[in-house]
C-alpha cells in the first residue's frame, strides 16, 4: 500500500467519530494533494507522508500551520476550487480536536513556566533598585543570556552554569563594595567649571584667535570656580597658545564632527566616588568664515556622553552611554541640566553632534580658510556627589540605623578590621579622593540580635516575598560563623548578604505551579513593565491579598506604566521584538551613505522608542503599527525624513503632510536599518520580517543549500531582476509570494531608511544631487537604476507603493493586534505562546477590540487574564 493511501486510512480512521460531517480525510486528499504531495512539495509541505500523530512535536507543528493556513484562507489558493463551508468546517473541527487534545495530554501535570533566571537586564535592574543605585553598572560583566521564541526573557534561554554563578558573586562583591559606606560624613560636594580647552586635555582641533582656539568672554558664577589650570589653553600637548584673566571662563568652539580620531573630553574632572552628579552645559552656535564669527544656519545639536576611562587613563573608545543631545542655537548661549549617575573612574565626554565629518579644515594651518559651521560649549558645570541622606540608602538597607564608629585595634582584640577596595584612580587631576577619616564601620552592640533584625528586613525585600524563619536562620548563622571567626560584625554580615545575593530564591523567578500566588504575581507584574523587581506598593498590596482586583490591578498597571521605570520595558521589548538592539550590528558604507552619523542611529532608535510609547499613552489602535499620520522626530531624523518646518534635538511629535509615507513601523528608520545589512538591501529580509515581526506569520526557512541572492552594488542591475531569476525555481516561488511582497514595498528606502527613486551604486550611474545631505560632506556614489516598489499579495491584490500596501495592512487590525498580544504575552510570562492558548487570546482580543481595540485596553486585558496569571 502507498504512503499516500496508508495517510488517507489514518486521517480515515481518526475521523469516524464525524460520521455526520464530511470526512476530513477525502477533503484533504481531494484539496489539498494536487500542490503537497511528494512530488510538488509546494510550501516545503508533503501532506501524503504527514501522518496524523499528533504526539510527535514536529509533525504537531506542521500541522498547526495547516490548520492555520486554512483558517486564513490562505489553502487552498485563491486560483484553485473552494471546499464548501460544511468541507471547511469539518476539517477544522477535526485538526482543532486533535491539536487541542494531544497538547493537553502533553502538558497535563506539567508546568507552562520553567523555573528560570533573571536576564542580565533583569539582574542589573534589581540590584539598582534594591540597593538605591541608579546607575550601577553590572550586566556587562555576566555572560549573554539566550534567546527563545524571540526574546532573552524565555525560560527555554535562561539556563545557569558555574561561569554566571562565578559572575554573580563577583558582582555581588562589587556591590556591596559601593554599598557600605565608609565614613562617617558624605563625601564633599565639588562644584566645579570646566572648560574643553585645558593642558590635560585632547589634542584639539579647534579655533583660538584665529589659530587654534575661538575664545568668548563669560561672567564667571561664583558657585562653580574655574579650574586652577584655566589661565592658559592648550592647542595641542606641545604649542603653548597664550593665557587670559582666569576670573573669566573660556567658550571653546569646534567645527569638526567626531571621529575615530577626534574624541574631546572634559578632563579636569574624573569622578572618584560613584553617585548622583548634577551636569549643566552651555552651547551655540556659529559659522566660521575665515576667522569671522557670524550667525549659525540654524539650530545644531551636541552630545554629552558618559565615558569610562579605560587603564591607561585616556578612554577614548569607551563611551559609557549617552546622557543626551542638546540644542545650540544660533549666536545665543542655551543651558542644558541633567543628573545622572556616574560611577567611579568616568569624566564627560563632548561631540558636534550635527556637523559633517571633515579633516581638511582640522589640519593646523587651515583653520583661517575655512567657512562652515561650528558648535561652541561655553562651560561644563559638575556637581556631586549627590546625596539627600549619609549614610546612603545603600548602606541603610544592609545596616539600618547603626551608627558608624572608628575601628581602632587595640578596642577590638582578636577582631578582624573589614576590607576595603579602593578603587585605582585614572588621570583624576585635582578630583583625587579626600583623605580617609580613618578606618569608620557600622558598630554593633548585641551582633547575633541585630544580624537576626537586619536579615529579617532585608531577605523579604531581596527574595521578593515573605521568608520564614528557617531561612532567616541560616543565613543569621552564617553571619554568626563569621564572627565567631574573628571578622568584625560588617565583614560577617556582608558574608550573609552575599549569600542572599547568589541564592536562588534572589536570582530565579520563583513561581508557583498553576495560577501564581500574590507574590510571584507581582514579580511577573514588576519584571513585565520594570524588568526589575516589585517595590514596597506591590508588595504590600500583595501582602493584604488585594492586588488582583481588576480596579486595584488596573491602577497598578497605570502608575506602573506612569512611572520613569517602565521605560525599561519599552526599550528592552523593542530591541527584541523589533530587533532595536542590533541597530549597530553594521555600519552603513561610508561611500554609499557618507551622510550617516552616530546622531541619526541614535535619532532612529529615539523615534521607534517614543512612537511606541505615544501608542501606549494615547491608546492608539493597530492599524497604527503600519500607519499612521503623525511620526515622532527631532530635526536631524527630520532632516534626514525630507520633512520641513522641525527644529532641536528632543524627539517630539509631528503630524506628517499628505503623502508623505512616513509613520508606521515599517517606514522608521530604525527598522529599515536592522533588515539591511549595511550596504545593501533586499525584499526578503525585510519581508520577512514584516511577515514574522509584525503579522505573527514567520516564513519557512529556506532549503539546505539554497544559495543567497547578493545585491549588486555596481548598479548593474536590480535586486528585483535578480530575485525574479531566482523565484523562477518553483521550490522557491511559493515561499517568495509570501515573502517578497512587503519587501518590494521597503525597496523605496536605502539600508538607512532614507526614501529613494534610485538606487546607489559605487560604479555605474549618474552624478547624486546633494538633496538633504548637508553640503560639508563630500558625495562619491552614483544613481543606478530606478527603484521599483510595486508587488502584489499572494491573493492577488496590487499595490503601488508603500502607501498602499499600508493601507492593506491596516485594513486587517485584528491581525496585527493578535500578533502583538501573543509577542507581548511571550515577553511577559517567559514561555510560548501553545494551540491551546488560543482560546485565551481570543477572548482577550475580543474584549479589547469592543473598548475600541486601543493597545493600553490590550495591556490590561492581557495583564487582567487568566494568560498572564498562571505559571
Amino acid at each position: 500500500m502507498s504512503p499516500r493511501h496508508l495517510v488517507t486510512l489514518s486521517l480515515a480512521c481518526a475521523a469516524s467519530a464525524l460520521a455526520a460531517s464530511p470526512d476530513p480525510a477525502s477533503i484533504l486528499e481531494k484539496r489539498c494533494y494536487d500542490c503537497h504531495d511528494a512530488d510538488s512539495h509546494k510550501g516545503n509541505l508533503d501532506l501524503t507522508a504527514l501522518k496524523p500523530t499528533f504526539t510527535d512535536l514536529d509533525a504537531f507543528a506542521k500541522w498547526v500551520k495547516v490548520y492555520d493556513r486554512i483558517e486564513a484562507g490562505e489553502m487552498p489558493p485563491k486560483k484553485k476550487e473552494q471546499p464548501s463551508a460544511e468541507e471547511k468546517s469539518a476539517v477544522m473541527s477535526w485538526l482543532h480536536d486533535s491539536l487541542l487534545g494531544a497538547e493537553q495530554a502533553r502538558l497535563k501535570g506539567k508546568v507552562r513556566t520553567a523555573i528560570h533566571r533573571l536576564t542580565r537586564a533583569e539582574y542589573e535592574n534589581t540590584m539598582r533598585d534594591l540597593f538605591s543605585m541608579p546607575g550601577l553598572a553590572l550586566s556587562g560583566d555576566l555572560p549573554a543570556d539566550g534567546s527563545a521564541h524571540g526574546f532573552d526573557k524565555n525560560s527555554d534561554a535562561l539556563d545557569i552554569s558555574h561561569v554566571n554563578l562565578a559572575k554573580y558573586i563577583e558582582a555581588a562583591e562589587k556591590t556591596l563594595d559601593l554599598a557600605i559606606a565608609t565614613r562617617p560624613e558624605a563625601p564633599a560636594v565639588q562644584k566645579r567649571r570646566i572648560s574643553l580647552a585645558n593642558p590635560a586635555g585632547f589634542v584639539a582641533h579647534v579655533i583660538m584667535n584665529g589659530d587654534g582656539v575661538l575664545l568668548k568672554d563669560k561672567k564667571p558664577d561664583p558657585a562653580f570656580p574655574p579650574a586652577a589650570d584655566e589661565t592658559h589653553l592648550d592647542m595641542s600637548a606641545h604649542e603653548r597658545m597664550g593665557s587670559f584673566d582666569p576670573g573669566r571662563a573660556a567658550t571653546v568652539g569646534l567645527f569638526r564632527h567626531e571621529d575615530e580620531s577626534m574624541s574631546p573630553y572634559f578632563m579636569d574632572h574624573v569622578t572618584i566616588y560613584p553617585g548622583l552628579y548634577r551636569v549643566r552645559t552651555s552651547l551655540w552656535s556659529f559659522q566660521w568664515d575665515k576667522g569671522q564669527v557670524l550667525p549659525s544656519r540654524g539650530t545644531e545639536a551636541g552630545r554629552l556622553s558618559v565615558v569610562q576611562l579605560t587603564g591607561d587613563g585616556r578612554g577614548g573608545q569607551h563611551p559609557s552611554y549617552v546622557l543626551g543631545y542638546y540644542d545650540a542655537p544660533s549666536m545665543e548661549s542655551k543651558e542644558h541640566e541633567v543628573v545622572t549617575w556616574m560611577n567611579v573612574n568616568e569624566i564627560i565626554g563632548f561631540n558636534t553632534a550635527s556637523l559633517a565629518p571633515a579633516a581638511n579644515y582640522a589640519r593646523k594651518g587651515h583653520a583661517m580658510s575655512f567657512t562652515g559651521p561650528g558648535i561652541a560649549c561655553d562651560w561644563l558645570d559638575v556637581e556631586g556627589p549627590l546625596h539627600d541622606q549619609w549614610p546612603p540608602k545603600s548602606h541603610e538597607l544592609l545596616f539600618g540605623k547603626l551608627p558608624l564608629t572608628e575601628f581602632k585595634k587595640p578596642e577590638h582584640p582578636g577582631v578582624r578590621p573589614p576590607a576595603r577596595v579602593v578603587a585605582r584612580q585614572i588621570g583624576a587631576g585635582k578630583n583625587r579622593r579626600d583623605p580617609e577619616p580613618g578606618l569608620w564601620t557600622v558598630q554593633s552592640e548585641d551582633p547575633a540580635a541585630d544580624a537576626d533584625r537586619l536579615l529579617a528586613d532585608f531577605l523579604p525585600k531581596a527574595f521578593r516575598r515573605p521568608v520564614d524563619a528557617g531561612t532567616r536562620e541560616r543565613y543569621v548563622a552564617l553571619a554568626k560563623a563569621r564572627l565567631e571567626a574573628g571578622d568584625c560584625f560588617e565583614t560577617a554580615m556582608r558574608y550573609a548578604y552575599r549569600a542572599a545575593l547568589c541564592a536562588p530564591e534572589f536570582l530565579y523567578h520563583i513561581e508557583t505551579p498553576g495560577p501564581l500566588d500574590d507574590y510571584a504575581f507581582a514579580s511577573r507584574l514588576s519584571y513585565f513593565f520594570w524588568n526589575s523587581m516589585p517595590d514596597a506598593r506591590l508588595r504590600q498590596l500583595a501582602g493584604d491579598g488585594t492586588l488582583r482586583k481588576p480596579e486595584v490591578l488596573k491602577s497598578e498597571v497605570e502608575r506602573m506604566l506612569k512611572d520613569a521605570k517602565s521605560q525599561r520595558f519599552v526599550e528592552d521589548f523593542l530591541g527584541q521584538w523589533l530587533k532595536l538592539r542590533s541597530i549597530a550590528a553594521n555600519d552603513a558604507d561610508r561611500k554609499l551613505y557618507p551622510e550617516f552619523n552616530p546622531y541619526l542611529q541614535d535619532s532612529m532608535v529615539a523615534e521607534t522608542r517614543a512612537y511606541f510609547r505615544e501608542l501606549i499613552e494615547k491608546n492608539l489602535d493597530a492599524t497604527y503599527l503600519v500607519k499612521s499620520d503623525f511620526a515622532m522626530l527631532n530635526q536631524k531624523l527630520a532632516t534626514h525624513y525630507d520633512i520641513p518646518g522641525v527644529t532641536g534635538a528632543q524627539v517630539h511629535r509631528v503630524a506628517l503632510p499628505p503623502g508623505c509615507p512616513r509613520g508606521g513601523f515599517l517606514t522608521q528608520a530604525a527598522i529599515l536599518k536592522v533588515t539591511a545589512n549595511g550596504t545593501t538591501t533586499s525584499p526578503v529580509p525585510r519581508g520577512a520580517f514584516v511577515m514574522a515581526r509584525l503579522l505573527g506569520q514567520p516564513p519557512e526557512p529556506p532549503p539546505a543549500n539554497t544559495p543567497a541572492v547578493e545585491p549588486d552594488v555596481r548598479g548593474a542591475v536590480t535586486i528585483r531582476e535578480q530575485l525574479e531569476k531566482h523565484r523562477s525555481d518553483a521550490t522557491c516561488a511559493g515561499c517568495h509570494a509570501n515573502i517578497d511582497p512587503a519587501g518590494f514595498a521597503l525597496e523605496a528606502f536605502d539600508v538607512i531608511g532614507g526614501y529613494r527613486t534610485r538606487y546607489r551604486s559605487l560604479e555605474n550611474g549618474d552624478p547624486a544631487p546633494r538633496g538633504s545631505i548637508d553640503p560639508f560632506i563630500g558625495i562619491s556614489f552614483k544613481l543606478g537604476p530606478a527603484v521599483d516598489a510595486t508587488g502584489a499579495l499572494p491573493d492577488g491584490r496590487k499595490f503601488q507603493d508603500i502607501i498602499e500596501l499600508e493601507n492593506i495592512l491596516a485594513g486587517h487590525p485584528e491581525r496585527l493586534l493578535k500578533n502583538l498580544l501573543e509577542q507581548l504575552a511571550i515577553y511577559s510570562t517567559g514561555r510560548e505562546v501553545t494551540f491551546g492558548d488560543r482560546e485565551q487570546i481570543a477572548g482577550i482580543l475580543a474584549r479589547t477590540q469592543k473598548q475600541g481595540g486601543g493597545l493600553r485596553t490590550l495591556i490590561h486585558e492581557l495583564v487582567q487574564s487568566g494568560l498572564f496569571s498562571t505559571r
